[in-house]
């Protein structure tokens, strides 16, 4: 949409790009779990817009919903792309996050998400998860559980831990045991950047009330080169309605 404006990198520290495919590619990756112009879709972390910028044409009949923590995102979002976009939606949650908002006033174990019982198609949630204690990822399973129609499905990514005999690494620290099936790279920092046992992530999942249709195999497992090359960076569950 050439009137809208690119998302802006110094509202929100959301990482790279992918050299600029980052929203391209989630697209793709929802397109094959069943995006379609009519899709009520809610995004849970929209952060700078980049999936609703690419999306900003792709409706008809459907819609886009997004929530974050950042209110400079959210502002700048409802300001820039809200009233240009039909359908587009976007609302601040002020959830308690230890890198995004150490002073929010909800903790994610708690949070409801603002939005009526079966009232999406389609949940996403990119490099969320992350950022997120278990208590928090198993309370927003729950949630999107909850707003998700009937023969609808969510798109979530994790790092996931395949073998915990393992000690994997990325961007150059490894992620270390902390009990349960829970992994950081952080040990000193509780709730940034987290990773789950795979078997714990299922476990996670099946407690919400969810069925697991399809895990795809995130790149960060082996050393990769090239940025724009297909697939995601982190691990993809796709879950439906149990």
């Amino acid at each position: 949409m050439s009137t809208l404006p690119l998302p802006d990198p110094a509202l929100h520290d959301v990482g790279l790009d992918d050299g600029g495919q980052r929203g391209a590619k989630q697209v793709r990756l929802l397109e094959h779990v069943g995006l379609a112009p009519s899709t009520d879709l809610l995004e849970i972390g929209c952060g700078l817009g980049r999936l609703a910028y690419e999306l900003a044409t792709y409706f008809d009949g459907g819609s886009y919903t997004g929530f974050d923590i950042s209110a400079e995102a959210i502002d700048w979002l409802n300001a820039e792309y809200a009233p240009r976009l039909p359908g587009f939606r976007f609302d601040l949650l002020d959830v308690a996050s230890a890198r995004y908002r150490p002073d929010g006033e909800q903790p994610a174990a708690s949070v409801r998400f603002p939005y009526p019982d079966h009232a999406f198609d389609l949940v996403c949630a990119f490099e969320v998860f992350m950022h997120v204690d278990l208590a928090g990822v198993a309370n927003y399973l729950a949630e999107v559980a909850r707003v998700l129609r009937p023969g609808g499905s969510a798109l979530l990514t994790f790092m996931a831990i395949w073998d915990p005999d393992e000690v994997p690494t990325y961007a150059g620290r490894p992620f270390v045991p902390i009990g349960g099936g829970v992994h950081t790279r952080f040990p000193e920092r509780p709730g940034v950047s987290m990773a789950y046992q795979d078997h714990l992530i299922r476990t996670t999942i099946a407690d919400a009330g969810l069925r697991l249709t399809e895990a795809i195999e995130g790149r960060w497992h082996k050393p990769w080169d090239e940025p724009t090359e297909p697939g995601h960076n982190c691990d993809v569950y796709v879950v439906a309605p149990g």
